[in-house]
């Protein structure tokens, strides 16, 4: 390979300990803020440190993998000394933020938002490596307050004028689209969550994506105008597919949770390892714990050799150790390997035969099953005939090895941990269960 070529920026990571501001812009989560300067948030010019909140939304029982960004801002934030708050919308939840959605959502019973905020609670602990946070739910706070009272202190610093001309609002005016008042006054509910930690907590900075800059904005100009006191907004720009247009997370078959229950290891994997080389870089910096200099050199790697997929490979295994652990990624890559590799079942462990029964096609059998019958059962074939042909041209493999006409039923030694693996060609896959 030679000598590796060190780009200034490898070099700076090597000899500098990065400041947070710059941390933030080389990574690009540094979209939008409301100071004049990036440090003046990351870095007070009065010294101390700043408690940074993001508000998160309890509509389901798991974040998707778009989530990511915002965690590991706050990430940043936390290990640079900061104070971090997790805000679930117990009370909002109950409302719903306009923002993105064509039309009013249900609104969530307090059970199922309890639910919901427990579970979500516990995938940000994983990502943060932490328990070192303050959990709030702003239900403790926004179900006690007076209408009246609501209305006279907080209502009268928020102009209509203002609040139709926000993007989110507008689009959905433009559109004729039903917007109810509950989600209008949504920023206002916001707004007093940011006041309510502030005077809780001198919380003075609130983060989120970028559609949420219009909210934060109204409430730091809210705790402008009703407490005299300086506070900010920060925002990172979201991920975008760029084959899809969708937000980043959501795929074919919808989002990419982090709930291993939802969206298996394997499969968060596999949805990693098939990302497009236009956006591997990025998401490397934007949803990694890798250093500048890590990233260099694993793009350097991935451009002698594209088709060799070693960027995508290492931001699979990244991601999916941050969030699944590395165990769990382990069994991921024995799947792979098994499913995409030219090997068997004979190596793999009890975990990764029961993931891989879960994440593949799989059909039932019985120990002593017709091989033809099985290739029809687990429609790898249309019909015996065609089996029969299928065998006959060498196309169908059982544990990575071709099968012949000297064998014409399953063994029980064919299988590990129940499970066998039978494969037409190199993408046509069923993974046997043993009845």
């Amino acid at each position: 390979m030679g000598r590796p070529d060190w780009s200034p920026r490898i070099l700076w990571y090597i000899f500098a300990m990065a400041k947070l501001s710059e941390i933030l812009r080389e990574r690009g989560y540094a979209y939008q803020f409301s100071s004049e300067k990036l440090e003046t948030i990351t870095d007070p010019p009065t010294g101390g440190k700043r408690t940074v909140y993001l508000g998160i939304d309890p509509s389901a029982d798991s974040l998707h993998v778009g989530n990511l960004v915002g965690l590991l801002v706050l990430r940043r934030f936390l290990e640079d000394g900061h104070k971090v708050i997790i805000l679930t919308g117990g009370g909002t939840g109950m409302i719903g933020d306009p923002g993105g959605k064509s039309e009013e959502r249900n609104l969530l019973d307090e059970e199922t938002i309890a639910k919901n905020s427990k579970a979500v609670a516990a995938q940000i602990r994983r990502v943060f490596g932490s328990e070192d946070f303050i959990e709030e739910n702003n239900a403790k706070w926004l179900t006690k307050l007076n209408l009246l009272e609501f209305l006279r202190d907080v209502g009268k610093h928020f102009t209509v004028n203002a609040m139709i001309k926000k993007d989110m609002v507008r689009e959905r005016l433009e559109k004729e689209s039903p917007l109810s008042f509950t989600e209008f006054s949504y920023s206002l509910l916001q707004g007093y969550d940011f006041l309510y930690l502030n005077e809780q907590y001198a919380c003075d900075v609130q983060v989120g994506g970028s559609d949420q800059w219009s909210n934060i904005l109204a409430g730091v100009e809210f705790i402008r105008r009703k407490a005299g006191k300086e506070v900010f907004a920060l925002t990172w720009p979201l991920i975008v597919n760029k084959s899809t247009g969708k937000k980043f997370g959501k795929s074919e078959d919808g989002a990419v949770w982090l709930d291993a229950e939802k969206t298996s290891p394997f499969k968060m994997y596999q949805f990693f390892l098939n990302i497009e080389d236009e956006a591997v870089e990025e998401l490397l910096l934007k949803l990694t714990m890798l250093s500048g200099a890590e990233i260099d050199a694993a793009m350097e790697m991935h451009k002698r050799n594209p088709a060799a997929r070693h960027g995508q490979e290492i931001l699979a295994r990244e991601v999916t150790t941050l969030v699944h652990g590395a165990e769990a990624v382990a069994t991921a890559e024995q799947i792979s390997q098994v499913l995409f590799g030219d090997g068997g079942v004979k190596d793999i462990s009890a975990a990764a035969a029961k993931a891989l029964a879960a994440s593949a096609p799989s059909c039932v059998v019985s120990g002593e099953a017709e091989l033809v019958d099985v290739l029809v059962d687990s429609k790898l074939a249309t019909s015996k005939r065609e089996a029969r042909q299928f065998i006959s041209d060498g196309a169908v493999t059982l544990n990575g090895e071709a099968l012949t006409g000297k064998k014409s039923t399953l063994e029980k030694s064919d299988f590990t941990h129940n499970v066998a693996l039978l494969k037409r060609g190199k993408r046509n896959v069923c993974v046997l269960v043993l009845q």
